[in-house]
C-alpha cells in the first residue's frame, strides 16, 4: 500500500503551479501524476528531446564537416560551415570549452596553406581573401522569442552554420558573452590564421572547385554530452537543425517542430500537442507535457535504443554538471538522481531518473511554472527529494 505523499510540498506556496509525473521504471506504471498531461514550457529539459532525436536520426557516429575550397576570384578561398558550433579557434581543442574538439581553425589553416602551396594553379597568387558559405542553415539566426540578454550574458549566440567556440568571446568559458556575428568572427579568425587581409563576405563554392582542407567534429555521441551535462544551448540548436536537414524537413527554426516530432514518433511516442520553437528550450513558446517527457525517458532507457548511450551524460546530484551543487543538502545521496535541469523566466524543470531510498528505480518529470525565484527552485528540489524518500511507496494523493 502506498502511503507516502508529496502533495504537501507539491501544493506549497512556492509550487502552486507544479506539473509532474513519477513512473515505476521497471513496470512502467505511473504512480504519481499532477497535471501531467498539460503542455508546459520546458526550459532546458527540451534538450532531452533534441539529443534523443539526434542520436536516433543522425546516429552516434555522425560527424560534422567544415571545408575550405579555392574561390573563383584569384587569391580567395571559401570556408563552408557544416553547422559545427564546436569548431575551435584555439590551437588545440584542449584550449576550448569544447575540450574534446577535434576540429580546429589551426588544422584547417595548416591544411589550406599546404594545399595552396602545392597546387600550381594557386601557388603563384597570394592568399588574400576568405569568403563564407553558411547556407547549410537558413532563416533568422536569432529565435525572436529569445531574450537578447541570453547572448550578452553568455548563454547562446545567433545560430549560424559557421562559427567558432559556440560564438564565445572567451573560448574556454562555458558562460561567456557571445558575438552577434558568429560567421564573421569565424571568418576573421580563419583569415588571421592564413595571413589573409579580408574576410567575411558571402561566397559560394565554384563548380569543380579544389577542396583544400576539411576537419570533422566529434561524433554526435560525444556532442550530446555538452548539451546535457552543462546544458550548452548552441550545441542543442546545432543538433536540432542537423536532424531537420537529415530528414529533409528544412534548414531553419521552423523545421524543428516537424523534425523532432517525427524523430520521437518513430520511437512510438505520441507527439500531439507538442510546440517546439527551438532545440535548446530557451523559448518560452515551447510546450511539452510532463507525461511525454517521462515516456521518452522510459523509452530511451532501453539498451537497444541508440539514445540510451547518452544517459551517462545526465547531471548527477551532488556530483556533476548542473546538479553538482543541488539536492544533497536535502538528503539525496550523491549520484542517486540523474536528471536534466532547466530554467527560463517562466519555468523550472527537472526530469530524469532516481534510485530511491528504498532501492526502487523511478523515472520522473517535474516542472514548476511561474517566476524563477529561489523559492520555486527550492520547491522543485524539495519535491524531488521527497519523491526520493518515498520511493515505491509514493502515493498519488
Amino acid at each position: 500500500m502506498r502511503t507516502c505523499s508529496i502533495e504537501d510540498v507539491a501544493s506549497a506556496a512556492g509550487a502552486l503551479d507544479f506539473h509532474g509525473v513519477v513512473v515505476d521504471s521497471q513496470s512502467g506504471e505511473a504512480i504519481y501524476e499532477r497535471k501531467a498531461t498539460d503542455a508546459v514550457p520546458t526550459a532546458s529539459v527540451m534538450k532531452l528531446l533534441t539529443t534523443t532525436a539526434a542520436m536516433q536520426v543522425l546516429g552516434p557516429d555522425f560527424r560534422i564537416p567544415t571545408r575550405v575550397y579555392a574561390g573563383s576570384e584569384p587569391g580567395s578561398v571559401v570556408i563552408v560551415g557544416g553547422g559545427d558550433v564546436t569548431l575551435a579557434s584555439t590551437d588545440t581543442g584542449a584550449g576550448s570549452y569544447y575540450s574534446g574538439a577535434t576540429a580546429t581553425l589551426a588544422d584547417l589553416a595548416a591544411q589550406t596553406r599546404t594545399a595552396w602551396a602545392s597546387d600550381p594553379s594557386l601557388s603563384g597568387t597570394p592568399l588574400t581573401q576568405v569568403l563564407v558559405d553558411k547556407s547549410a542553415f537558413s532563416g533568422p539566426e536569432w529565435q525572436p522569442t529569445w531574450s537578447q540578454a541570453d547572448r550578452t550574458d553568455g548563454y547562446i549566440s545567433p545560430i549560424s552554420a559557421l562559427m567558432v567556440d559556440g560564438g564565445r568571446q572567451n573560448p574556454a568559458s562555458l558562460v561567456s558573452p557571445r558575438t552577434d556575428d558568429p560567421s564573421g568572427a569565424a571568418a576573421g579568425a580563419f583569415a588571421t590564421r592564413l595571413g589573409a587581409t579580408t574576410a567575411g563576405a558571402s561566397g559560394t563554392v565554384p563548380e569543380g572547385a579544389t577542396l583544400l582542407a576539411e576537419v570533422w567534429s566529434q561524433p554526435v555521441s560525444e556532442l550530446v554530452h555538452y548539451a546535457l551535462i552543462d546544458s550548452d544551448n548552441n550545441v542543442a540548436e546545432m543538433l536540432s537543425r542537423l536532424v531537420a536537414i537529415e530528414q529533409g524537413v528544412g534548414t531553419d527554426f521552423a523545421a524543428i517542430q516537424a523534425s523532432t516530432s517525427q524523430a520521437l514518433s518513430t520511437l512510438g511516442l505520441d507527439t500531439d500537442g507538442l510546440v517546439l520553437a527551438d532545440g535548446s528550450g530557451l523559448s518560452a513558446d515551447n510546450r511539452v507535457p510532463p507525461e511525454l517527457v517521462a515516456e521518452l525517458l522510459q523509452t530511451i532507457s532501453q539498451p537497444d535504443i541508440a539514445a540510451s548511450q547518452m544517459l551517462d551524460d545526465l547531471p548527477a546530484s551532488g556530483q556533476t554538471g548542473t546538479l553538482q551543487t543541488r539536492l544533497t543538502s536535502l538528503g539525496v545521496p550523491p549520484g542517486a538522481i540523474t536528471a536534466k535541469t532547466g530554467w527560463i523566466n517562466e519555468v523550472y524543470g527537472l526530469a530524469g531518473y532516481m534510485t530511491a531510498a528504498d532501492g526502487s528505480r523511478l523515472t520522473f518529470a517535474f516542472f514548476v511554472v511561474g517566476a524563477v525565484t529561489p523559492a520555486n527552485r527550492d520547491a522543485l528540489d524539495t519535491i524531488a527529494a521527497r519523491a526520493y524518500s518515498c520511493g515505491a511507496s509514493l502515493a498519488n494523493w
